[in-house]
């Protein structure tokens, strides 16, 4: 095990340069001024834009600034984010690590919440669909999931704000000044892998039907559901926590698209200011640790898996 986790702590810090690298790359090189889109139609100060050029080195080679920004990157700087009004000021906004703080807690609850659902409703739904297979309750099940796997999550976030918003009128249509706002956006975000969930525990559970064990409880004399939802279902459980590990890095994409649509002022609310903003440096600074994020939720995942799973751990230790 533990040759293992040296392995994947390698294989982990090799993506997470890789990653820094490309966000860098393709920031860097979007088309235009960063520091004349400022200003927007109006002339800047000359010493007003060669100050903020200078604090973010942009007059610097992009090999210099790469270096640069990885050095800070190592330290868990990301440096300010550019001037909130630049006209007659150079000084520079607020820290990038800061607006993180801020918008962390936003993205968090919906975060949790999208994971609570997928455990809570996807497991349960999933021991319905198995125990009752035959049934039109466990087959309207498996439809419902099959809809929600086809389902990408911009497509449920559009559709739940048209249906509660704008049709019903029951829920808040953007913004999270109360807990109603949290509901649409957690809903949407975990629609996708609920699905994902359901047919999962399905399967699994079906295929532990078929296992001797399960054969000798039944000769027990115990009760259909006891043998589906308390030995069949304990035996499925670890892919499915397995599962649930590995799409947290999903989730984190799906919470930034989720965000912007529904104006939360979370991490993905902040990322689609940036964007408007053309603040570079704190696009680049939030993309990388969205993808820091990413990258260390799924290398806990593998870890988590291999824990789990011996076979795992033998296959990923073999390869070459």
């Amino acid at each position: 095990m533990g040759r293992f986790v040296v392995s994947r702590s390698l294989q982990m810090l090799a993506s997470l340069l890789c990653a820094v690298t490309l966000v860098f790359v393709a920031v860097t090189q979007l088309p235009g001024d960063p520091v004349r889109a400022l200003f927007g139609f109006r002339a800047p100060p000359p010493e007003t834009y060669q100050a903020i050029r200078d604090q973010f080195h942009l007059d610097e080679p992009l090999w210099q600034q790469y270096t640069l920004y990885v050095a800070d990157v190592a330290r868990l700087d990301f440096g300010n984010s550019y001037p909130r009004n630049a006209f007659g000021t150079s000084r520079v906004g607020p820290e990038v690590l800061g607006v993180v703080r801020a918008s962390l807690p936003v993205s968090a609850r919906i975060l949790l919440g999208a994971v609570a659902i997928q455990l809570i409703v996807g497991v349960t739904a999933g021991l319905v669909a198995a125990w009752r297979r035959g049934a039109r309750l466990g087959r309207t099940v498996y439809v419902v999931a099959l809809l929600l796997v086809s389902t990408p999550a911009l497509v449920a976030a559009y559709t739940l704000r048209h249906l509660f918003s704008t049709e019903l009128g029951l829920l808040p249509y953007v913004g999270v000044s109360q807990w109603t706002g949290f509901v649409l956006p957690t809903l949407a975000l975990a629609a996708l892998s609920t699905g994902y969930v359901i047919l999962l525990t399905r399967t699994e559970i079906l295929e532990m039907l078929a296992e001797p064990f399960i054969r000798a409880a039944r000769g027990r004399g115990l009760s259909a559901l006891r043998v589906v939802g308390v030995h069949a279902l304990r035996a499925s459980l670890t892919p499915v926590v397995t599962f649930l590990a590995a799409s947290t890095g999903e989730l984190f994409l799906g919470l930034l698209i989720v965000e912007g649509v529904f104006g939360v002022p979370g991490l993905g609310g902040t990322l689609f200011e940036a964007i408007a903003d053309r603040d570079r440096t704190l696009l680049v600074g939030l993309v990388t640790i969205v993808m820091l994020f990413v990258i260390v939720a799924n290398a806990l995942a593998d870890v988590l898996a291999a824990a789990l799973g011996p076979r795992i751990r033998l296959a990923a230790t073999r390869s070459p």
